[in-house]
């Protein structure tokens, strides 16, 4: 089953659910559909408690990550992610890895999601990632 992705454009919310088992092919076109969409500044929850598995390694979701870097020139908004705590280990790795250039946090339910990513601008990365940081 896909990742669903709802947009909340007042509020410059991106909410992605992922349910049943996940495929790569599946986060790709999730993050092909985000690029496209203009959406790399939007704050933004995966939630990830639906999904019974997934195909998506902690190595792969990681190069995946790094693709999506190289198409993004503009701050990538924060990102919250929902996760099981007994299945949250990747979620803890991706944000181990990646929460220097934003922040990433890593919770146990979509409503402490939502407060946490609201309370935080959008855009809100590394300001050393900023456009016009190094000149």
């Amino acid at each position: 089953m896909p990742i669903i992705m709802e947009v909340f454009h007042p509020d410059r919310l991106l909410v992605g659910v992922a349910r049943g088992d996940i495929t790569a092919a599946e986060y790709a076109k999730f993050l092909a559909d985000v690029i496209q969409g203009g959406l790399l500044h939007y704050r933004k929850i995966i939630d990830a408690t639906g999904a019974e598995s997934s195909s998506v390694g902690t190595e792969e979701l990681l190069a995946f990550d790094a693709r999506f870097r190289e198409y993004s020139r503009e701050r990538r908004g924060p990102l919250a992610i929902v996760a099981d705590p007994e299945r949250g280990g990747i979620a803890a790795a991706f944000k181990a890895t990646t929460s220097e250039e934003r922040p990433v946090e890593v919770f146990r339910s979509l409503r402490e999601a939502r407060q946490w990513l609201l309370s935080l601008p959008v855009g809100a990365g590394n300001p050393a990632n900023r456009p016009g940081a190094n000149s």
